[in-house]
């Protein structure tokens, strides 16, 4: 028996229900952008998607309760998910509109709606294909594990261990190769976000002839770069997920607006990636421009590397001696790992 693919080989096959046709139309387009992502319907009503499902596959439903009717829609969400417990389900919803309305929209058998995934309507059109991306990457995970659960469920009920064990209460090795190559997936599938010897730049793109010269050495070193491409104004999932999926974080916090008191703030969605990065565990550098005095004291002076224009260079430099010290490279200053 062969592995299964990688969970980024899952074909998501999207029901989309939102009576809402701009916004309905505007995730379509966007799916149209995602790899091995396709659209197998749009619903305007329940009835509709009721329909849809008996005739088309699907294994996600993008769906928005609200324009639908929530009490009806969280009717059709749950017995969907009785019936057929491999689609999964993203709620497709104004975020601001939800919390503002939190009690009702969470109201009895809905409280369970606070653990599916989302994709926020309110999200700035320059980031939702990203945002769309991440909550893609997680429906492929989540329908990975689904099949690997499934594929041990089979596995446990065909071997039914009463009837087809030895005398001696062993099992033969061709049942336990299929159990191995079954738990095999499922760990795999859990490693496979992690980009090995991969780092995250965090910076503000006002920097982006610091951070062009920074890549190159990051890269010389035997490093792969991931950055937000975020617009400076917003951290969404996309990134989140761009941090989780990097092995390292590296973050460059340049002067934003002057303090009464002489000093610089640094930008506040750098803070919001640097505090996700230390969320998610991921070993930090921090490289501070002189006169920054607001990034937080939750990392050790070993993680940081203030600069000033003159001596970006030298920085640079040590932040990736520094960066290739925690993925076991030698470095430039010993030589050595």
């Amino acid at each position: 028996m062969s592995n299964r693919p990688s969970f980024r080989d899952v074909p998501l096959k999207v029901l989309i229900c939102d009576a809402d046709d701009q916004t309905a139309e505007l995730l379509w387009r966007s799916i149209e952008k995602i790899s091995n992502t396709t659209v197998r319907g749009v619903a305007t009503t329940l009835l509709k998607a009721q329909q849809q499902l008996r005739t088309g596959e699907v294994n996600a439903i993008f769906i928005d309760p609200e324009t639908l009717g929530i009490e009806g829609a969280a009717e059709f969400i749950f017995s969907v998910r009785t019936a057929m417990p491999e689609i999964v389900f993203v709620l497709y919803v104004d975020m601001r509109r939800v919390e503002a309305n939190r009690a009702h929209f969470y109201s009895g058998e809905r409280h369970r709606f606070n653990h599916y995934y989302r994709l926020d309507k309110a999200v700035p059109l320059a980031e939702f294909t990203d945002e769309l991306d991440a909550v893609a990457h997680q429906c492929r995970y989540d329908l990975s594990w689904r099949l690997s659960k499934e594929s041990l469920a089979a596995i446990a009920e065909d071997l039914d261990v009463g009837t087809h064990a030895k005398h001696d209460g062993s099992i033969e090795a061709s049942v336990l190769q299929t159990i191995q190559h079954a738990v095999a997936h499922v760990v795999k599938t859990q490693r496979a976000a992690i980009v090995k010897r991969s780092v995250f730049v965090s910076h503000r793109f006002e920097e982006i002839e610091w951070i062009d010269g920074l890549t190159q050495l990051l890269k010389s070193a035997g490093f792969s770069v991931i950055d937000g491409k975020s617009s400076n104004t917003y951290i969404g999932r996309g990134v989140i997920e761009r941090i989780r999926s990097a092995e390292f974080f590296l973050c460059l916090l340049t002067r934003h607006r002057q303090k009464a008191d002489g000093m610089f703030t640094t930008s506040p969605w750098l803070l919001e990636e640097k505090g996700a990065a230390l969320a998610l565990g991921k070993p930090l550098v921090l490289m501070i421009e002189d006169g920054v005095d607001d990034y937080g004291g939750l990392q050790g002076d070993w993680q940081r590397i203030h600069f000033t224009q003159k001596g970006f260079t030298n920085a640079a430099l040590a932040a990736v001696d520094q960066l290739s010290s925690y993925a076991g490279f030698p470095t430039e200053a010993t030589g050595e790992a």
